[in-house]
């Protein structure tokens, strides 16, 4: 009932200037004036009933902006119909009620095609009030249908609506498929003990062949991924906005085009999803759970390949053989059927025979075309396949063969590791519960597959499998491009897709991630809380929204080519939508922005439970993580004011202009080298700078020459600079260190007779202590132990000192970088006797009483290395240590600190072979000897499971946070019993320093990449002040350690079985024991290849196992390398690549044609 106020205008329809073009209608006769006095045809019915039509709103038609032209259009072609009425305050303004026809009614009438009249539409509909209140006249509420200021940076972030996705909540009830429904139950029963088999008791588990008790949270998720798998949600088209009309009816509309429907459109959610659990909390159980509660459960027949018609036999079979193909047409899961009744040992071996003969299968017929022949076609036939594909990094694949075997039993699982492992026939595969491929492997399946062409496609690509995983799947469909395994699994069939990964894209990882890597002052700070703050933080976009999107396009991979979400994914015939129209819709201000359905996308794809949810049900140990600021030594500041000196006269001579300029964007390649040694030099640096006198030739040339046209800034800069660099060149010590690569250690009582032969320096060789190269050190400390036997194991130690001084030296100018010595094989074949045997455990060590037990190592050079040999003296018999480094120079340096201490350690890097890295990382977790791990931070990132862990130091600051953050959860995780301690090594007032206090000033939507795509970061660099340093070395500022250790009774000499247990000069088994130093345990390693240095033909050394890249292209260098008492293969850090100081100043760039 129309309000006495709100009557419609008495005044006849008009086109004067007050009705703007507006036909009026009669709120009495519906009938619009066009169709009065005609018959009453179907169309004229449908138009003058106004049911036919939906109120969306009003206008009023005094407003500015008010869409005249376009509702007179509208109405014209009988889209809409309108009604104007007289305000219930103001009878002076006019109001426009707006009746709009659905694009799912009278199609057959009236043509929706126009792109005009869509647009026309959109324009009144972004107008119109939809308010109950302005329909009835009572005034203007100022709602809006579509309103996409809120579609602003304002709105929730990416990265909030990830960690507030609802929790996982499976209902049972609601499943229809009585299997599925089973399994659910099995996964979500309660454990309990169970002694009827074991009197020890046994943990029951309603999963048959699950052996571990899963945490609620992990049942809850399992269960929640077999529901998406078997009974997806229906959800609405995402392109349609439900709305209300004024009038209480409800409608959907789609803004994009400008298109109103009555009916709702609805899609399936995907069968699958991404599994994005919180990291360390047992994603790879979880998706074994879910893979032996549907052991056996088989894909259902696409019902576009469905045969209408039961199959006829040409004779009547038995009713074995017709049970079996019922259930193998109907995907009856048989196996797991046969599966329960054996656990109670009942056995139907002729069943199951039966059943494996009369598999279910189908068809694949093309579409209907044009008769072409009268040649019959023979149609591939797919079979339906109960196994689990399963596709893994290769760091990753040890890993899933371990949780395997620890967490389940009975399951069939076929591992495919590299080239050499074929994959079966069709016909073969079919017993595998898994078939767990690396993704290196499967890569190669796929380009094998092209290569074979049409008509041998892989084996893969014959059977419709019931699942497939990608595990840290956040790249399964490529960047911007498909892969080629994207390109594989587009050919596979799979009922059931799923991405593991709990960072399915760069925005797009837990709260937890940001409570890593911030820095914690006190023990009692409360989770909950700081996880609050947090999210706070992080709820709204802000500056974030250039990265959100493309963190959107990622997520478009996955769901349209991975995952074949609809109606992303539907075919051009099929009414697609497109992502980026709907996604990042267009916002007022012409800019993409987030859309408001996101949320509910995710929500249909993710499976996660938030951090507080989590660590209810199982807490984790305190994670306690700090920067540790260390006081650089003389030649650490000594190293790094020299690339500031580097950075100083390029800015100088160059004036900061032009593309002289090493910050001028032409030349970001050349300064992210030298900023990047220049971060190194943060631990130690070791270059071969040998220009640093041309560069201060350089310098001043240029004072000498224009003194009066520069600024006192740019010549104090450039005298201080000088200085610098000529107490460098003044130094021994640091020549000793540039030309032999060394990294300097400081030992006390060192042989007198042999100090002269050793020091680093020589001409300094009787002050105390003496200066030794970290690996001449090493070296003496080799010498003494292989001569332990020996009645003076020193004698021969100054020749031996003479010895290696000629070989370190022969580093100097060497680049590994531009080396490609070719192999040889030596000159002169070292003869080896039968292999000797250590069985019985036999070792030769220093006596207590020599006078070599008084020599100790008391600091080194770098503040870095000595803070990390007493935190590893001080913790490694208790904990187990992880140090993080960012590039193998450290890691050298680091693993010879610890050969010097006689730790045991193993590395985890990216130029290892990925079972050498495995093996490495089992002895780390299973042995009690090696309680170290160097750990290459690229390899830190995701899925590793290093919980044996406690002590993590990180020798760099990192610029990312969530790079930081994924390094510490390799050991803060499920499984970790101890407190988690985690150091950031930063030297105090330094860049390292300032880079540190700039990156936790900003938020972590702001971070770049690259540092220097920050401009205030970019600003400090180029502005970054000389390091206060005293004139000439100064002993003082060494790095002491806290307990000095000692250095020729650290190691012990093996002693064969065969040898005789008397002391006296070496034996023949020593010698071989010298020349190819067998580890002190015994461990399995792979074989070297024996090389031959260039300049040492005929000397036999040993292939590394840390290798940069540009090594391994050219497969060896003649630097010196060793196998240390670990059974790793080392070899001397590269000297570096830094542009020398004379290139940086003086090179000469030039605008490419």
């Amino acid at each position: 009932m129309v309000p006495p106020h709100f009557m419609e205008s008495s005044s006849p329809p008009n086109t004067s200037a007050d009705s703007v073009g507006v036909k009026f209608t009669s709120a009495t006769s519906s009938t619009p004036e066009s169709l009065i006095g005609t018959p009453k045809t179907e169309m004229a019915l449908l138009l003058e009933n106004l049911d036919s039509f939906i109120a969306v709103g009003v206008l009023e038609q005094g407003d500015p902006g008010f869409p005249a032209a376009e509702l007179a259009t509208l109405e014209k072609h009988k889209w809409i119909r309108t009604t104007v009425h007289e305000g219930q305050h103001d009878l002076q303004t006019r109001y426009v009620r707006v009746y709009v026809l659905p694009d799912d009614v009278g199609r057959k009438f009236i043509p929706r095609s126009s792109a005009p009249l869509r647009r026309a539409l959109k324009a009144v509909m972004l107008r119109v009030d939809p308010s109950a209140k302005a329909w009835t006249g009572e005034g203007r509420s100022g709602e809006k249908i579509v309103d996409l200021s809120s579609v602003s940076a304002d709105d929730e972030s990416l990265w909030y609506i990830f960690n507030t996705l609802q929790d996982p909540s499976p209902d049972v009830e609601t499943i229809r498929d009585p299997y599925a429904k089973q399994a659910m139950q099995d996964i979500l029963s309660i454990s309990a003990l169970d002694q009827a088999d074991d009197e020890e008791g046994q943990m029951y588990t309603g999963v048959l062949g699950l052996k571990t008790s899963l945490y609620p949270y992990q049942r809850r998720s399992a269960a929640t991924m077999i529901q998406r798998e078997v009974q997806p949600h229906q959800m609405l088209d995402p392109r349609l906005q439900s709305c209300t009309s004024p009038t209480g009816r409800e409608y959907y509309y789609d803004r994009e085009k400008g298109k109103i429907v009555r009916e709702r459109t609805l899609y399936s959610e995907a069968c699958g999803g991404i599994l994005a659990e919180t990291m360390g909390c047992g994603k790879t159980l979880i998706s074994l759970t879910v893979i032996l509660a549907t052991r056996g459960h088989f894909p259902q027949i696409p019902l576009e390949h469905q045969s209408i018609r039961i199959p006829k036999r040409p004779r009547t079979g038995s009713l074995l053989d017709m049970a079996a193909a019922t259930a193998g047409r109907l995907s009856l899961p048989w196996k797991a059927h046969f599966d329960h009744f054996s656990q109670t040992g009942e056995v139907y071996d002729r069943c199951i025979k039966a059943c494996e003969a009369n598999r279910g299968s189908y068809i694949i017929r093309p579409p209907a075309g044009r008769y072409s022949g009268r040649t019959p076609v023979e149609y591939p036939r797919l079979h339906l396949c109960s196994g689990t594909l399963i596709i893994v990094p290769p760091n990753l694949l040890d890993h899933w063969v371990s949780e395997i075997a620890t967490h389940t039993e009975g399951l069939k699982v076929l591992t495919l590791r590299s080239g050499a492992d074929l994959t079966p026939p069709p016909e073969d595969l079919f017993p595998y519960d898994i078939v767990l491929y690396s993704r290196t492997r499967f890569e190669k399946e796929a380009e094998d597959s092209s290569e074979k062409g049409r008509n041998q496609p892989s084996p893969l690509t014959k059977l419709h499998w019931l699942r497939v995983i990608v595990d840290e799947g956040h790249n399964v469909a490529g960047h911007g491009h498909k892969t080629t395994m994207s390109h594989l699994l587009d050919q596979i069939r799979v009922e059931r897709r799923w991405v593991v990964s709990g960072t399915p894209s760069n925005g797009l990882y837990g709260v937890e991630v940001s409570l890593a890597s911030q820095e914690t002052h006190t023990t009692d700070t409360d989770l909950t809380e700081a996880t609050t703050a947090v999210l706070r933080g992080r709820k709204k976009t802000g500056k974030g929204v250039d990265s959100e999107l493309k963190d959107i396009d990622k997520l478009r991979l996955i769901v349209v080519h991975f995952l074949g979400l609809k109606p992303w994914s539907n075919s051009r015939s099929d009414d697609p939508a497109d992502w980026t129209t709907y996604m990042k819709p267009v916002g007022p201000d012409g800019r993409r922005r987030k859309a408001p359905s996101l949320r509910a996308t995710l929500q249909g794809l993710v499976v996660r439970h938030q951090l507080d949810v989590i660590h209810r049900e199982i807490p984790l140990p305190r994670l306690h993580n700090k920067v540790v600021h260390l006081e650089p030594t003389f030649y650490d500041k000594l190293s790094l004011n020299l690339f500031i000196f580097i950075l100083a006269v390029n800015a100088v001579t160059s004036e900061r202009q032009d593309i002289d300029y090493m910050f001028h964007q032409r030349n970001r390649k050349h300064l992210g080298r030298v900023i990047s040694n220049l971060r190194q030099a943060g631990f130690w640096w070791a270059g071969t700078d040998f220009e640093l006198q041309a560069t201060v030739e350089v310098a001043t040339n240029y004072l000498e020459k224009n003194r009066n046209t520069m600024t006192e800034a740019d010549i104090a800069l450039l005298t201080q600079g000088v200085k610098i660099a000529r107490t460098a060149l003044d130094s021994g010590s640091w020549n000793g260190f540039k030309n032999m690569h060394e990294l300097g250690v400081f030992v006390a009582g060192f042989p007198s007779e042999a100090r002269g032969f050793w020091a680093l320096d020589p001409v300094q060789f009787q002050r105390e202590p003496l200066l030794l190269g970290i690996s001449q050190a090493r070296l003496a400390q080799q010498f003494v132990t292989k001569h332990l036997r020996a009645s003076d194991p020193a004698e021969g130690l100054s020749g031996a000192g003479i010895k290696i001084r000629r070989e370190l030296s022969r580093r100097e100018g060497f680049d590994a970088s531009t080396a490609a010595p070719q192999k040889t094989t030596p000159e002169s074949p070292v003869k080896r006797k039968a292999k000797e045997t250590f069985l019985k455990g036999l070792y030769a060590e220093l006596p207590s009483d020599s006078p070599l037990t008084q020599t100790k190592l008391i600091a080194t050079a770098s503040a870095k290395l000595t803070y990390l040999l007493d935190q590893v003296q001080e913790h490694q018999k208790a904990e187990k240590i992880i140090i993080f480094y960012d590039n193998n120079n450290s890691a050298y340096w680091i693993a010879e600190g610890l050969e010097l201490l006689g730790i045991d350690f193993r590395i985890y890097a990216n130029t290892l072979k990925p079972s050498l890295r495995e093996e490495y990382l089992t002895l780390f977790r299973e042995s009690e000897q090696v309680r170290v791990l160097l750990m290459d931070l690229r390899q830190a990132s995701h899925g590793l499971h290093i919980a044996h862990a406690s002590r993590v130091y990180i020798v760099n600051p990192i610029w990312q946070p969530n790079v930081e953050s994924q390094a510490i959860k390799r050991a803060h995780r499920i499984g970790q019993t101890r407190p988690v301690f985690v150091e950031t090594l930063v030297l105090r007032d330094t860049l390292e320093d300032k880079i540190l206090q700039r990156r936790k000033a900003m938020a972590e939507t702001e971070i770049q990449s690259d540092l220097l795509d920050d401009y205030t970061m970019s600003s400090i660099i180029q502005q970054e002040p000389f390091i206060p340093m005293p004139c000439c070395e100064d002993y003082t500022s060494l790095a002491f350690l806290r307990h000095p250790a000692g250095f020729f009774d650290r190691h012990r000499l093996p002693i064969p079985d065969s040898a005789e247990l008397v002391p006296g000069p070496a034996t023949e088994a020593e010698v071989e024991v010298e020349k190819y130093k067998l580890p002190i345990t015994p461990v399995k390693r792979r074989h070297s290849t024996t090389k031959t240095s260039p300049g040492n033909k005929g000397v036999a050394i040993l292939e590394p196992d840390i290798l940069s890249p540009s090594s391994k292209r050219r497969r060896t260098s003649p630097r010196p390398q060793f196998l240390d008492p670990n059974g790793i293969i080392m070899e001397s850090p590269s000297p570096g690549r830094s542009i020398s100081p004379a290139y940086v100043t003086l090179f000469n760039l030039t605008p490419s044609p």
